[in-house]
């Protein structure tokens, strides 16, 4: 099969390499996935380029060459002896646990529980872009805050990074819900978060969203940027309202710090930023991935109702697999990139 690979970190240009490699081979509880497509996540050309190193290069399977990728879509080619659930043929999408065999390549052997059927009404290139930003966006929204979707109801939710690949699933996610939603964005997105259905949009560049929101429930923060304070003030002080982030310093600290000092200074910005909120009645949480199959069974069923539909801005091969990556590191992108694997 092909697979494309890096044997160190650095730019796309310099490390992404194709090659040909065996088909992997699968465990009695794993299937073989013909991949048909993927999708580029900010996770993945920030690994590529070292972040998390110190974590991962010591976890099993992370050694180099490593493949990357962790959206999976594609067609079940060999089933393991303890599947009862799929069959040959069977057209999947998930977005399994991360490790070092990702999905830059045409097969990829995926744990049958982490596997739910496509979306109809969906093409492969498009369903790639949906599992691992739906998966990260549940686990911020319902994991982290701990309040179901039926929650949403009626609840205002402030969207920081309305554009991205998590802020344009996470509107359609709320609207879905019955939610209130604003949403941030550029001024040439303006228009293209609008069509998503969010309630307000605020154009960061010449507006300040504090002057036009407050008593919101629920702050979901896709940027970051240190605009905490500002988030207070929108937020209400009930008690009940939530601050969630997907700007997570785990990695990084471990990255510049060491496992220890790293995971302890990680550790006591959790605390100190959960203190200072819970002063201001407002609960903080961190939103990270997370595989959960009932929540991407619950997408896939929005996604063939229409309630929630994918957002590709462009599609690429797997041969250009870093010309895919450069584009999603300039910032540019609306929504999601999918790679097609033929």
């Amino acid at each position: 099969m092909q697979a494309m690979l890096i044997e160190r970190y650095g730019a796309a240009d310099d490390v992404f390499q194709s090659v040909e490699l065996e088909k992997p081979s699968i465990k009695p509880d794993e299937v073989l996935v013909r991949m048909k497509a993927s999708s580029v996540n900010p996770i993945e050309y920030k690994m590529r380029g070292g972040y998390g190193r110190k974590v991962f290069t010591k976890k099993r399977g992370f050694e180099f060459p490593v493949i990357l990728g962790n959206d999976v879509c594609g067609v079940i080619e060999a089933v393991g002896v303890k599947v009862t659930e799929f069959k040959l043929g069977d057209e999947v999408f998930s977005a399994p646990e991360v490790t070092g065999h990702g999905s830059y390549c045409e097969y990829r052997s995926v744990k049958a529980k982490y596997c739910v059927e496509k979306p109809k009404n969906l093409t492969f290139e498009e369903a790639a872009t949906i599992p691992y930003v739906a998966l990260t966006t549940w686990s911020a929204l319902v994991t982290a805050t701990k309040l179901t979707p039926q929650d949403y109801r009626g609840k205002k939710v402030l969207v920081n990074g309305g554009s991205g690949g998590i802020g344009s699933f996470s509107i359609q996610l709320l609207k879905s819900w019955g939610a209130e939603v604003a949403a941030t964005c550029s001024t040439e997105k303006v228009e293209q978060v609008k069509s998503l259905g969010a309630d307000l949009v605020i154009d960061y560049r010449s507006q300040d969203y504090s002057d036009l929101v407050n008593n919101y429930d629920v702050l979901l923060d896709a940027v970051g940027h240190d605009h905490e304070e500002k988030f207070l003030q929108v937020l209400k002080k009930d008690g009940n309202s939530h601050y969630v982030t997907l700007i997570i310093p785990v990695l990084s600290n471990i990255d510049e710090r060491g496992f220890f000092l790293g995971g302890f200074s990680a550790i006591r910005e959790l605390m100190k930023k959960k203190k200072t909120f819970k002063k201001q009645s407002v609960n903080y949480a961190w939103g990270m991935f997370k595989f959960n199959r009932d929540a991407l069974v619950s997408v896939k069923n929005l996604i063939e109702k229409g309630s929630v539909k994918p957002v590709v801005d462009r599609k690429f091969l797997l041969d250009n697999l870093a010309d895919a990556h450069g584009y999603a590191e300039s910032g540019k992108v609306f929504g999601k990139i999918s790679i097609t694997i033929s």
